[in-house]
Parts: structure tokens; C-alpha cells; sequence
């Protein structure tokens, strides 16, 4: 953990057991998660490592006295196939994001089931998150699945997270429906725009944009925004000083 102060910055490290084998330790690992559910950070890191939902459920017995959430504003993920399950209970149970949540899949095999679940947090996650970041190596089957909940299958899109980001470092075969409307397209950086809607509430609009890497190693990505959150798209906001890593 880091200050803010940036005079005199100041870093602090906590070591807490991954499993705690007695009373001592677990008394230990309560005090100081109970410490950090009382802080609100700007940026967390957790590379392939997170706190273990169950284990928190365990040290604070359903004590509804504290919240059990980190208050972030900006939160990042690194996933793997062992602990793809536990990271999405965590940021969905433990996790309070005010701004952006990124998770990175590349390392994960994603299987069916799995792209249904990732479906059902975007979905219907919008009151959790305002921006969601997911990235793979290959997204093709999540991205098809959204569109066509967006424009066919959903009768309310209420619950959608309003500005979504799904990333791949393969090329994403885009199929479009009859019913997008190019509106953009920038031969400079590569993208291209346009305006999908829901065939039971034509008013209910999504911007999608898809943007091509502008050089080796970057990732395609596929940017969806609901109508009234376009006015956010440019901005850029540089957060800094407290943030949270677990390595």
C-alpha cells in the first residue's frame, strides 16, 4: 500500500497467511482486512492472486456491522484456470468499484460455461460496474452472444454494464447484423463505429466500436457504450498514489 502523500511517500507491506492455521493468525488476518474495508484506494492490483471469498465469509462470520468490500475506483485482475471462479466471487461480492474493472483471461482456458458467466455479468452488472474491461486470447463466442442479447433476446437493457471493453489478442471475426448502422470509420487509427439497437425498444441505442492495434502486440478491441454514457468516451482520468498490490 502506498500514501498519498507524494513529498514524503510512504509504502507498506502486508504479509497475511494464505490460509491461517490458527486462532492468532486468523485474528490477524481480520484486523487487517477489516483495516483495508475502512480505506478507499484509487487503483488494486491482484496478479493471480486474490483474498479468498470463502475465508473472508469465515473470519467475519456474517457480521453485518462491516461492510466486506474494498472501495476502489479503479480495480485489475490477472486470472488463471485455477482461480477463474474465486475472481469473479471476489469482485462481485468483495469489490466496490466506483470508475473501471479490468480482468485479464489470457491465461485462462475459457470454456462455455465460462463465457455464460462472464455473459451474465455484463448483462446484468451495470449496477455494480460502471466500465468493464475483460481480456482474452480469443473472445469471439462472448462478443456474439452480447450483440445478440442487446438487439434480439433482451426486452430491457437496464442492467447492462453502460460501457464495456472486450479485448483479444487474436482477430475477432465481427459479425454484424442487417440492423447496425456504420456511422464512423478512421483509417488512421484503424476503427470503425456503429449504432445498434433493440428490436423491442428501438430508443434503447449501443455504440459499438471496433478498433484494430495500432501496432504489434496490442490487442483488437470491441468497445460497446450505451447511448448516454458517449459523452464519457474521451475522457481520460489519471488516478494515482494509493493503490493496493497482491503479487
Amino acid at each position: 500500500m502506498r500514501t498519498t502523500d507524494h513529498k514524503n511517500p510512504s509504502c507498506y507491506i502486508v504479509r497475511l497467511p494464505a490460509f491461517p492455521k490458527n486462532f492468532y493468525q486468523m485474528i490477524i488476518a481480520r484486523c487487517w482486512l477489516e483495516k483495508l474495508f475502512k480505506c478507499v484506494f484509487s487503483c488494486a492490483y491482484f496478479d493471480r492472486n486474490i483474498f479468498n471469498p470463502e475465508m473472508i465469509d469465515i473470519l467475519f462470520d456474517n457480521d453485518k456491522t462491516i461492510p466486506l468490500k474494498f472501495q476502489l475506483q479503479q480495480a485489475n485482475l490477472y486470472a488463471n484456470n485455477k482461480i477463474f471462479e474465486n475472481v469473479l466471487i471476489f469482485c462481485l461480492d468483495h469489490l466496490s468499484v466506483s470508475e473501471f474493472l479490468n480482468i485479464d483471461f489470457k491465461d485462462v482456458n475459457i470454456t462455455g460455461e465460462h463465457t455464460n458467466i462472464l455473459l451474465n455479468i455484463l448483462i446484468n452488472g451495470g449496477s455494480k460496474f460502471p466500465k468493464i474491461c475483460f481480456e482474452f486470447v480469443k473472445l469471439t463466442k462472448l462478443y456474439e452472444l452480447l450483440i445478440k442479447y442487446i438487439q434480439t433476446t433482451s426486452k430491457d437493457c437496464s442492467k447492462i454494464v453502460p460501457d464495456i471493453r472486450l479485448k483479444s489478442l487474436t482477430k475477432i471475426n465481427f459479425k454484424l447484423s442487417e440492423r447496425a448502422e456504420e456511422i464512423k470509420k478512421s483509417n488512421d487509427l484503424k476503427s470503425t463505429s456503429y449504432l445498434i439497437t433493440n428490436i423491442y425498444n428501438p430508443k434503447t441505442k449501443f455504440y459499438l466500436y471496433i478498433e484494430e492495434p495500432k501496432k504489434v502486440g496490442d490487442s483488437h478491441t470491441l468497445r460497446i457504450i450505451k447511448e448516454y454514457k458517449l459523452m464519457d468516451f474521451d475522457r481520460v482520468k489519471q488516478l494515482g498514489a494509493i493503490a493496493i498490490y497482491l503479487l
